[in-house]
């Protein structure tokens, strides 16, 4: 009973998108369902301390920059140290922006088939051979995740280290609309990768 719950409030959720009046259509809902395969961030094979989480942040108050509405969901690493973590890409597509946004820092904007843009921001860095106009395979990784942005460029420490993940889809006029990722992060924490944690030092000491 709980799980059928759950699905129902989860399809109600991603039919609904909060930030308009906007309802996607069924055929819209399962091309975008179809294409996300992986999780962002995976599981450490090497460390489970290394775990993150995250809760619906949709709509949001923001006040940097004047006030405004969160777009999107933060997953909140739990070693608030930036670089650590990996990003890996939710679908296949293609790089259509990468670099500096004063209030996302470091992004990366990743445009699939259907035309979802998928935005990953706040990283630390990107895989060395990442560029605009690249095709990416889901599930290959993408940057990793830091604690950059609102500021000039290089600008840190603002703000706790953390993926931010938007959703946006193309309206009639063919302008981007912002969709809560939410409900659709829900939906792949089944599908969650394994990864060595490369840049994680494991022989670390516990001094305290």
């Amino acid at each position: 009973m709980i799980i059928i719950l759950f699905d129902i409030l989860m399809q109600y959720a991603i039919t609904r998108n909060l930030s308009s009046n906007r309802v996607l259509k069924k055929t819209e809902q399962s091309e975008i369902l179809k294409e996300l395969e992986f999780f962002p961030i995976p599981v450490s094979l090497d460390d489970e301390s290394l775990s993150f989480s995250y809760v619906d942040t949709w709509n949001q108050s923001r006040t940097y920059g004047g006030d405004r509405h969160h777009e999107g969901t933060d997953i909140m690493t739990d070693l608030n140290e930036p670089g650590i973590y990996p990003v890996v890409s939710m679908s296949d597509g293609v790089v259509e922006k990468l670099g500096w946004l004063e209030l996302g820092g470091y992004r990366v904007g990743i445009r699939t088939d259907s035309g979802l843009y998928l935005y990953y921001a706040h990283l630390q860095s990107y895989m060395p051979d990442i560029k605009e106009g690249q095709e990416i395979k889901a599930g290959e990784c993408i940057g990793f995740i830091g604690d950059t942005g609102y500021g000039k460029e290089g600008t840190t420490g603002k703000f706790a280290t953390h993926l931010h993940v938007g959703f946006y889809l193309p309206d009639k006029e063919g302008s981007d609309e912002a969709l809560n990722p939410y409900p659709y992060l829900q939906k792949l924490t089944e599908k969650t990768l394994s990864y060595h944690y490369h840049n994680y030092d494991y022989n670390k000491e516990d001094t305290a």
